[in-house]
């Protein structure tokens, strides 16, 4: 059995002789060279790494395939791949520590002055009493979390553990975990809009939540209230946020993805000045690396024995 491992984004190449040495009955090859890739896969059982159609279409033997990222939507582009028997799992869960941190930074960034005072240092201005008139503190605040997968389980125990009242709405129902006050269905969203402060958008992006933060739903929130995109492009409208933030219907946002990436240099976007731009690094971590190798061993374990029940199995019709 060929186990190919493509071009990604953390340098899982490195850990082929690891691999090749926990399961020595199988062929491991690499292939970094986009321009070559189409000929390395063609008797490739299990594909881990980016590709794009032309790739797949060289795949003759393909079963499987491992995403080095949690984000699959790249792959589901290609319909022959989409209604393929070809199995596909991402990393999910690997990056829900450190993306529910970088959701947090990000609110604290503003709420305890840190993106004010990094710009005021730059100028040389000691401006303590403007920027301590506009302080606040997450205690007894309203956290709400659209999308209560494992990233969304992360923040909700962070965002607790500082003493906020945590509230949620996931596609999907499932039993409420202690540390969140109440978590409901979908069709509580706008509720859920209307009385949180913090509001943070974690669920995966498909055709059912394409837009779903849209002119209506930014009109719900609170004018105090901010938002947070951390999940993926599409999902939030930019052009709506732009709209809500130029006329103060919220007071701020975050993002660290977008419908386009890189974010073009002309788009209206930079210019906001409530509005914190991160270039999607919240799934960064050291960590990365070895998390998506955890996923990529128990999963071909079971493979080699015959047992496509995989962890994070995607279903490719739904999207997730």
């Amino acid at each position: 059995m060929k186990i190919l491992v493509g071009p990604n984004h953390i340098g899982l190449e490195n850990e082929i002789p690891g691999l090749q040495e926990k399961f020595p009955q199988l062929q491991f090859e690499k292939c970094s060279d986009r321009q070559k890739l189409a000929g390395e896969i063609v008797d490739a059982d299990v594909y881990f790494g980016w590709l794009d159609k032309g790739v797949f279409f060289a795949a003759e033997e393909l079963k499987w395939i491992q995403s080095p990222s949690s984000g699959i939507n790249h792959y589901l582009t290609i319909p022959e791949l989409k209604d393929s028997d070809v199995l596909l799992t991402s990393a999910s869960g690997t990056h829900a520590s450190c993306v529910a941190e970088s959701a947090l930074g990000m609110i604290f960034s503003f709420t305890r002055g840190i993106r004010r005072s990094i710009s005021a240092q730059s100028e040389k201005n000691w401006c303590a009493r403007e920027i301590r008139s506009q302080l606040s503190e997450l205690t007894d605040s309203t956290m709400g979390i659209i999308g209560f997968g494992a990233t969304g389980r992360a923040l909700a125990k962070r965002a607790s553990a500082f003493d906020m009242r945590v509230v949620a709405v996931d596609l999907y129902s499932m039993d409420k975990p202690e540390f969140v006050e109440e978590l409901w269905g979908i069709d509580q969203l706008h509720y859920l809009l209307r009385i949180s402060d913090y509001v943070v958008v974690m669920v995966p992006y498909t055709e059912q939540t394409k837009k779903m933060i849209g002119v209506h739903e930014l009109e719900l929130m609170k004018p105090s209230a901010m938002l947070v995109g951390m999940s993926r492009g599409g999902i939030i409208d930019q052009r709506a946020l732009a709209n809500a933030l130029n006329k103060g219907a919220i007071s701020a946002a975050a993002l660290d993805v977008f419908d386009s990436e890189p974010l073009p240099e002309d788009s209206e976007l930079w210019q906001l000045q409530d509005l914190l731009i991160t270039p999607h690094i919240a799934g960064g971590t050291q960590h990365e690396a070895v998390y998506v190798i955890q996923i990529f061993e128990e999963n071909l374990s079971q493979f080699i024995k015959g047992n496509y029940n995989l962890r994070n199995l995607v279903d490719k019709q739904l999207g997730f």
